[in-house]
């Protein structure tokens, strides 16, 4: 995630409410907004539902590249500006007043020009015309039953791509699009192609105006046959005829280390856009977002420790597998039907390996099997299913010293460019993992609250780690006990009678002993997860609210 603001500015934005705290009921409950994102460079009007009360209501945002300034006059409306320097891709926002903070929202920060939808626009003869591609359209399914309709013009040998981020925004819809020719002919149709949310690419055959509609279904799902709306299900569409990228190649990049990548995906052929991106793979985070000048829309690129190497064919025999250091990230593409990559790796007996063959969660069209063979091309391991999604992961000692070739393939032996993968060959290694929860606490000065850190250990790890809590306001201190054995392990923070009001995100570390390295604690957020995976998963900070202590009633006696 982006770097947080500093607990100091938030603390002085507790002006907005600390007048006149008796009037304020509860905290902000915010269950979408809109537009759910904007083009680097911009200022525009976003509107927070359900609008905060009472108004105004001040906003966080996790990178300080997003600034939302309350409208005082128009409640739940915010002037929102976004510096031309903020990282692509999704970011957070949350609302506070004196008594809490809202659930964290989906922001995304894109490429190209933006519109809103115009209703009505649920006929093909009704469409909203577009004026200009690539445009990122935000809109919003608001009824039952409702269809939104666009159209647009495409030469002849365009690609025509839609990419539609809803679920993957929070919203409870399962969505899909059509596409129709000049003549409302259906040519082509996306349901679920990222996660529950579609992309679709087509190649025109002739020039003429073309119409996407986009429609969806109520997730998670009900009795109901009939297309779902509401005035939560919000949307972003990304529609180009120009240059799309799909992905990057590779498709991860060493973490700390500015990186080259090659994007991939339609209509590089026909019209000239830059193709080549450099990555500066910032020390936090598991993604990074890149662009390039001339693309509609910018696409994620895997952050990780491995360093990485390219397939080079060809590589499907043992004769002619390039043999290869590891631990290390091997990027490369099941190019036709039957192919087979392999690559050699040196092993002593008793290494403990990690082998991870990634594929589907990048939208890659390889349904992935990874082997392991002796010298003799003999089969010593397999799997096809047991990673994210359909992806294959193994846990593999060498029985001996020598040689051993690792095999790629697709379960149904087909093949093609949009067949990629990341191979990562890794040691197993002990380590910790940390979650905590709730994601967000509201403590009274003179008292306390509790958060919990449950800490796991994996593969054999020992030792007796250190919980630290980051971004503590004055007046608020954390009483901590020992952790020698991991599990659930109750934080308390405790707010003086002098505490003042503030507003802050906590960061909670798990510390190795005897070492510097830390381990930041998630918290899983959003919907149910059965439909995949959202933007963003899980947020680093813990959101504390201190108020103050209430002023005593007259009357009362003591």
């Amino acid at each position: 995630m982006s770097r947080l603001h500093s607990a100091a500015a938030l603390a002085a934005l507790s002006c907005f409410f600390s007048a006149s705290p008796s009037a304020l009921a509860k905290p902000p409950a915010i269950t979408s907004i809109f537009p759910p994102g904007g083009q680097r460079g911009s200022d525009f009007e976003l509107t927070a539902a359900d609008a905060p009360d009472p108004w105004p209501s001040a906003a966080w945002t996790s990178h300080p590249g997003i600034r939302l300034e309350p409208l005082k006059d128009r409640k739940g409306v915010y002037n929102a500006n976004v510096a031309a320097d903020t990282p692509l891709g999704p970011h957070l926002v949350r609302f506070y007043n004196a008594d809490g903070a809202s659930q964290p929202r989906i922001f995304f920060v894109g490429l190209a020009g933006e519109t809103a939808e115009a209703e009505p626009n649920d006929k093909l003869d009704a469409a909203q015309f577009l004026e200009n591609t690539p445009v990122v359209v935000n809109g919003r399914l608001d009824k039952t039953g409702d269809v939104d309709a666009f159209a647009f013009r495409a030469n002849k040998g365009d690609w025509i791509v839609a990419q539609c981020h809803a679920y993957s925004l929070d919203s409870p819809v399962d969505a899909f699009l059509h596409l129709h020719d000049e003549h409302g002919s259906k040519v082509a149709f996306a349901p679920d192609t990222q996660n529950l949310d579609p992309l679709l690419a087509w190649q025109a055959k002739r020039t003429g105006t073309h119409t996407l509609t986009f429609a969806g279904l109520v997730f998670p799902f009900n009795a109901s046959a009939r297309f779902h709306g509401s005035p939560h299900t919000v949307y972003r569409m990304t529609i180009s005829t120009g240059p799309f990228a799909r992905n990057t190649y590779p498709l991860g990049v060493a973490r700390g280390v500015k990186t080259p990548v090659h994007l991939v995906g339609w209509g590089f052929e026909r019209q000239q856009a830059a193709q080549a991106a450099m990555v500066d793979a910032a020390p936090v985070g598991d993604t990074a977002w890149v662009g390039a000048n001339g693309l509609a829309a910018p696409v994620p690129v895997l952050l990780g420790h491995l360093p990485g190497h390219r397939e080079t064919e060809p590589n499907d025999s043992t004769e002619t597998a390039l043999t290869i250091a590891w631990p290390s990230a091997v990027h490369g593409r099941i190019g036709e039907a039957d192919d087979e990559d392999r690559f050699g790796i040196v092993a002593t007996k008793g290494d403990r390996l990690r082998l991870r063959l990634r594929a589907s969660e990048f939208n890659s069209a390889l349904d992935p099997v990874l082997r392991v063979e002796d010298a003799t091309g003999k089969q010593l391991a397999r799997d096809d299913d047991s990673g994210e999604r359909q992806d294959a992961k193994l846990d593999w000692t060498a029985p001996a010293d020598g040689t051993y070739h690792l095999a790629v393939s697709d379960l149904i032996r087909s093949g093609g460019s949009a067949h990629f993968y990341r191979l990562e060959i890794d040691r197993v290694t002990p380590s910790l993992n940390a979650t905590f929860t709730p994601d967000r606490l509201v403590v009274e000065a003179g008292k306390s609250v509790e958060a919990t850190v449950t800490i796991s250990f994996t593969d054999g790890f020992k030792g007796n780690p250190a919980v630290v809590v980051r971004g503590l306001p004055d007046g608020v201190s954390a009483q901590i006990p020992a952790t020698e054995k991991g599990g659930a392990v109750k934080i308390k923070l405790v707010a003086d009678d002098s505490a003042k009001p503030a507003n802050v995100p906590l960061t909670l570390l798990v510390v190795e002993p005897g070492t510097t390295v830390n381990h930041t604690a998630t918290v899983p957020i959003g919907m149910d997860k059965a439909g995949g995976e959202r933007l963003i998963n899980a947020i680093d900070h813990l959101w504390l609210t201190v108020k103050a202590k209430p002023e005593p009633q007259k009357g009362n006696k003591k």
